[in-house]
């Protein structure tokens, strides 16, 4: 159901999910594993790890118990992507809204969830932990208890649901008519329970394992992990100005200080905007990821159209009494009083960031690091920024030992360097820096920085001026094969820049190969065919080019069992859509031949059975005899197609220009 869009899992957080149903089915606590074997047999390219500040990468399961166990039952009644689960959490979300809120709000109520299946088919889980915080508010009305309980099973799903808790507590006492204390303090009790009774059999069977997994990562003192996302930090990194995460926690610290005291002293206004104040924290958040502020969406839709509350800020005048009002006061009054909080609460925030960035920057060290960038470029031709060329200058009184993180998109992408020395004080050095895989490339165009930190310490230690990857577009993106990254439609490894296609095929079965375990250059294309009820099985490799650019030379392997006869064929297709030109590679042939018709021309390139040949082929050369008019782009496709029961491979070595070719 969820492969709809994407047939593989796309991010490390499904796959420590996925690890910790694995482990528990076979009774073993996963906070103990390291999840980079499934990674590895995921086919994750590493810039779809975790990194850290330091260097290393996450491997281990951060999330409480129920992130697992609560798609445990469905996986073990047949459900093993675990997308499918998470989508009938989804699913009954979205329903429990529809039915509670009022008939006449009901289409409105869905309007803010159009796009949240895309989300669960991108392996987002987050719709678990959402749906506890939705079960909270539709409890809460029954019995409090029991909606602080699903609160508190979303912090055992995601610890960050726990934010939540306070506010629902500081709830809980004003709606107390009688003992509030003791309801307090039980409330307390039952949020502890909720979150670490599902996570009590593993802190009984590892407490260190557990500690270490589920809490130490968000102790200030932790190794960092790199900040990004759509919050104070985005803006922070793409303005050159980042802060260690210290600062941020700083920030959420105050931040929930002042949303905690304007919540329980405008209760009576903002009792069922409690959702909102967790999206202004996590706003400060150095890893203010999507997920983490659009998912609140669920409980605060449900409230808002249950009860629809009065849009009313809380109105309050700091100038009253006061004899002598200052030109801001005049200008306050003139703003709507439903402005006016935010627009001070916006002040005060304003001034409290200046004051602690100031104190932060203040404190820093004299020295100074300096980055600089000196070229982009892109050796392998695959039409994306691979190799960096950068200049290091030490001016601290400490050795640096630099790490490289690229960042043209919500999170910085770790490089790898040609160097793993330190940089001594007052010394300069070049570094060459390699993106790690092709997602971690720089696009044509891209607007980018690069942070260096300190693997020694973990803290960052200069950043460079925005550059701009200017590269040129290649008339034939990756034709050496040797940038590999994981296609999420095919669902497995793929060259860069080029799209995967199966035909009458198994979703996952394993259809291309690097020619070489490293896959550092040229492919082979491989067909099981075993059915004899299927009229063709076929696997191509394609891109969008010019027409120009389809006169090539193809280094190519076609052992003899491939093409001894018709029903095996290695070929090459060029076509716009409406025109199409499809040459056959046979070694059963002495001859050239060429077969043209209105709307299609085949053409038998004759090549030598099991040795690598280059076979030539001109299409463009060909659409002009035909006559055919000029397109904008046309798809260049290599393809192994099969209709006889079998086991067939097919190499390429390089696609190439006739100019090129050694």
């Amino acid at each position: 159901m969820t492969r709809i869009l994407w047939i593989t899992y796309t991010t490390d957080s499904i796959i420590a999910t996925y690890m910790g149903v694995l482990k528990v089915l076979s009774l073993q606590n996963p906070y103990g594993f390291s999840m980079k074997p499934l990674l590895d047999q995921f086919g994750f390219p590493p810039s779809l790890y975790t990194p850290h500040v330091d260097g290393s990468y996450e491997y281990h399961l951060n999330y409480g118990a129920l992130n697992f166990l609560s798609l445990l039952p469905l996986y073990a009644a047949g459900l093993h992507d675990l997308r499918d689960g998470v989508l009938i959490f989804h699913l009954v979300s979205i329903l429990l809204i529809f039915g509670l809120v009022p008939t006449r709000q009901k289409a409105l109520s869905l309007a803010p969830f159009v796009f949240f299946p895309a989300f669960v088919a991108a392996s987002w889980t987050d719709s678990v932990w959402a749906f506890f915080l939705l079960l909270s508010p539709i409890l809460w009305t029954r019995n409090r208890n029991l909606g602080l309980l699903m609160v508190a099973f979303a912090g055992a799903t995601k610890q960050i649901a726990l934010i939540a808790a306070p506010f629902l507590l500081i709830r809980l006492w004003q709606e107390s008519s009688q003992s509030k204390l003791r309801n307090t303090m039980v409330g307390v009790g039952v949020v502890a329970a909720g979150f670490f009774g599902p996570n009590l059999p593993f802190i009984l069977f590892s407490p260190s394992a557990w500690w270490a997994s589920t809490i130490v990562p968000y102790f200030p003192g932790a190794a960092a992990m790199v900040p990004g996302g759509v919050g104070l930090s985005e803006i922070f990194l793409d303005l050159g100005i980042p802060p260690s995460p210290i600062f941020f926690t700083i920030m959420m610290g105050l931040v929930s200080i002042a949303s905690v005291y304007l919540y329980a002293t405008r209760f009576a206004k903002s009792r069922y905007y409690v959702w909102i104040f967790p999206v202004v924290i996590m706003f400060f958040y150095y890893r203010s990821f999507p997920n983490y502020i659009f998912y609140w969406a669920f409980p605060l839709a449900l409230e808002f159209f249950r009860f629809r509350p009065v849009l009313h800020f809380w109105h309050f005048s700091p100038l009253k009494g006061t004899h002598w009002r200052p030109a801001i006061a005049v200008g306050l009054r003139s703003v709507r009083g439903g402005l006016r909080v935010p627009l001070l609460a916006g002040l005060l925030l304003t001034t409290i960031f200046v004051g602690a960035y100031g104190t932060y920057v203040s404190s820093s060290p004299p020295s100074k690091f300096a980055v600089r960038i000196n070229s982009v470029s892109d050796p392998d031709g695959v039409g994306a920024g691979t190799l960096l060329n950068i200049t290091l200058s030490n001016s601290t009184p400490k050795p640096i030992a630099p790490l490289f993180f690229v960042k043209w998109s919500i999170l910085p992408y770790l490089w790898t360097s040609n160097s793993a020395s330190n940089l001594s004080p007052s010394g300069t050095a070049m570094y060459i820096v390699t993106a790690s895989d092709a997602l971690a490339a720089l696009p044509r165009s891209a607007n980018f920085r690069v942070y260096v930190y300190d693997a020694n310490t973990g803290n960052l230690a200069g950043e460079s001026l925005p550059y701009i990857a200017n590269i040129p577009e290649p008339t034939l993106a990756n034709p050496h094969f040797r940038w590999w990254t994981l296609d999420f439609g095919a669902g497995t490894r793929v060259p860069f820049s080029w799209k995967l296609t199966k035909t009458n095929v198994d979703p996952l079965t394993s259809v291309i190969k690097g020619l070489d375990e490293n896959q550092t250059a040229g492919i082979t294309l491989q067909l099981n065919y075993t059915s004899s009820l299927t009229s063709f099985e076929r696997v191509t490799i394609s891109q969008k080019v010019l027409l120009n650019a389809t006169t090539v030379n193809l280094s190519l392997f076609d052992p003899l069992a491939t093409s001894t006869g018709g029903q095996v064929i290695l070929g090459v297709t060029v076509t716009d859509g409406a025109h199409e030109i499809t040459y056959l590679f046979s070694n059963a042939t002495a001859k050239p031949t060429f077969v043209p018709s209105a709307y299609n021309a085949t053409a038998i390139i004759p090549i030598a059975a099991s040795a690598w040949t280059t076979a030539s082929i001109d299409p463009s050369q060909a659409w002009l005899v035909q006559g055919w008019a000029i397109p904008n782009q046309v798809t260049f496709m290599i393809f192994l197609q099969a209709n006889r029961v079998g086991l067939y491979t097919a190499s390429i070595r390089e696609v190439a220009y006739p100019s090129l070719t050694k």
